[in-house]
């Protein structure tokens, strides 16, 4: 999986949120979920893990990460289907 289909599965997963992601080093992900009328960041973490050939498990790291971070500012997402992990 390229680190682009990467962002785009994530980038469904968040929706109706925005999702960006930057490749930092080879091994390293930042990546943010925000509003996106105003830009207002919902959870923004750094130095995520990245293999150079990213799982499912991967993904599902990031999400969960994500999610922990939006948590702690109290903001809870429920994602749009009814299948809320992305591996399946």
């Amino acid at each position: 999986m390229t680190f682009a289909y990467a962002c785009a599965r994530l980038r469904e997963y968040f929706a109706p949120m925005g999702f960006d992601a930057v490749l930092v080093s080879p091994q390293s992900v930042t990546a943010r979920v925000y509003d996106t009328k105003t830009g207002e960041d919902f959870a923004l973490v750094a130095g995520l893990p990245w293999s150079s050939v990213p799982t499912e498990d991967d993904l599902l790291a990031i999400i969960d990460a994500l999610q922990e971070e939006m948590e702690l500012q109290e903001f809870v997402h429920t994602p749009l289907s009814d299948d809320s992990r992305v591996g399946d």
